[in-house]
């Protein structure tokens, strides 16, 4: 009897089921993330749009946070995105890079698959599988935009401008930095010699359909003094001088977070000449390089985090695996290939089951992933301090030091407000206002942070009496370490004057 044939299409609906499965049960077993815990609290308290994001982020998680509040409910729409993500992925391998001639269906559908285990071996990007963060429906409307404007390019019908209108907006309520698409679409049109476009009147619908769909962030910027805006401008440039070794450090970071693998042949793709000279690897650079040089370039003034570029990662995988399709029987690509398949896919099955338990021992206090572990009993703790002290939950307040933090404890302790012991505006004040003059409150510190907390200075309290100390354990060792504090007579920074 002959055993069934494995096909690309199986084999890639095997590889996102897997995936799927193993993202539901951290899902429901792990602790939300600082990020996710504040897209949460987005979900809980829906507004036209956000202080520092547009509000995408926060519509996406409204109908989870009203059907059932809780962990694993946070997570269900980004592992939907997610899976969308792997279905756009291997769409645009297939019709970007066919093989166009007899016979080479299926090779061309294997390429499709090809890419799929190069997005599900990459660390940070199999990771933001199952953690909502503004970049999952960026990436989502990206790519589905990606495959229109090769439509467009092909065909001038009323639809496709109708859905780049739809997929533009969608994008800039995902994250601000979607401004790059602008550039992209400008450069296309120009670069493709598309200038007739601007007499279409599909592009003038695109342009309509788009800025209604971005009218919520217009709106609630115009009625809160444009701080979105202003935060996004100032953010990214907070030191005076760009330096070289800022942007360097940005980039080994992502070195290993995207792997060695994505990195090294991402660049190459990048910088090779000749991918520009193709229409189908043009269009995909087009939508990858400027985001690559916005965030390089940004990082000489502030260290980029590594996901606000998993975009421009994410649409050079098919270039990468239909460079690599094309030399396949080299031997190097042979062994390099199959060293990062069977390196990072153990590399990720670790990292997932080191959230699912740390069963790894670390040195007390080294485990890298202490500043998500353990805020619920940190939040429960805070709770039963803050009724040992006080009568009701307004005379003593919970109090933190960042907005991380606060997400965290405000997630874990909802619906109580969580202020923060800092100058820096940040979303908790639009929704639970400054702290006061003369505040009394319980301040949360973890061990990373400064112990005992800094007192007698604006934006900090006057007094803080260390309650309890609580060590988190995992694997033999002290993950996290929690203090407790009751603090007196916050000193808020006064109108005029400068902290």
């Amino acid at each position: 009897m002959q055993s069934p044939q494995v096909t690309p299409q199986k084999a890639s609906i095997l590889l996102v089921s897997f995936m799927t499965l193993l993202h539901l049960i951290l899902a429901f077993t792990v602790e939300l993330g600082g990020d996710e815990a504040h897209y949460a609290l987005y979900g809980s308290m829906p507004d036209w749009s956000y202080f520092d994001h547009p509000p995408l982020i926060g519509w996406l998680q409204i109908i989870p946070m009203w059907l059932a509040p809780f962990d694993w409910s946070a997570r269900m729409v980004p592992i939907a995105l997610y899976a969308v993500l792997n279905y756009l992925l291997y769409q645009i391998t297939v019709t970007f890079f066919d093989e166009n001639h007899s016979n080479q269906t299926c090779s061309t559908e294997w390429k499709g698959f090809a890419s799929l285990v190069v997005l599900n071996t990459c660390l940070i990007l199999s990771l933001m599988g199952m953690a909502m963060l503004p970049d999952n429906p960026l990436m989502v409307s990206v790519l589905a935009l990606v495959l229109i404007t090769h439509k467009l390019l092909h065909s001038n019908q009323i639809k496709y401008w109708i859905l780049l209108g739809i997929f533009v907006g969608l994008a800039a309520l995902s994250k601000y930095t979607a401004v790059t698409i602008i550039v992209s679409l400008i450069l296309i049109m120009l670069i493709e010699k598309r200038l007739s476009w601007l007499t279409s009147k599909g592009l003038w619908i695109a342009v309509i359909v788009a800025l209604i769909m971005i009218s919520p962030i217009l709106y609630w910027n115009a009625i809160h003094e444009w701080a979105s805006f202003i935060y996004q401008i100032e953010h990214g440039t907070n030191s005076s001088a760009w330096r070289l070794s800022r942007l360097l450090q940005t980039q080994v970071i992502q070195f290993f977070a995207y792997t060695p693998f994505l990195f090294i042949f991402g660049w190459w793709m990048m910088l090779k000449p000749s991918n520009y000279l193709k229409q189908n690897s043009r269009l995909l650079l087009l939508f990858s390089v400027p985001i690559t040089l916005l965030f390089a370039w940004g990082s000489g003034y502030e260290k980029s985090l590594p996901h606000w570029v998993s975009l421009a990662w994410v649409l050079l995988v098919p270039i990468i695996v239909d460079f690599l399709w094309q030399i396949r029987y080299k031997t190097w690509v042979k062994i390099v290939s199959g060293m990062h398949i069977v390196l990072m896919g153990v590399a990720v099955l670790v990292i997932h089951s080191l959230l699912f338990t740390p069963w790894i021992s670390f040195p007390d206090h080294k485990h890298p992933l202490q500043g998500d572990h353990g805020w619920p009993q940190a939040a429960k703790t805070a709770i039963e301090l803050q009724q040992m002290h006080s009568k009701t939950a307004e005379e003593l307040p919970l109090f933190v030091s960042n907005w991380s933090y606060a997400s965290h404890l405000a997630w874990y302790s909802r619906p109580q407000p969580v202020y923060i012991t800092s100058a820096k505006q940040t979303q908790f004040e639009f929704w639970f206002g400054k702290p006061t003059n003369g505040m009394n409150g319980i301040l949360v510190a973890p061990h990373y942070e400064d112990n005992p907390p800094k007192i007698g200075v604006v934006n900090h309290f006057e007094s803080c009496t260390e309650l309890r100390t609580e060590d988190l354990m995992g694997a033999g060792s002290i993950i996290v370490t929690y203090h407790y504090y009751l603090c007196k007579n916050f000193q808020a920074e006064q109108p005029g004057l400068v902290s």
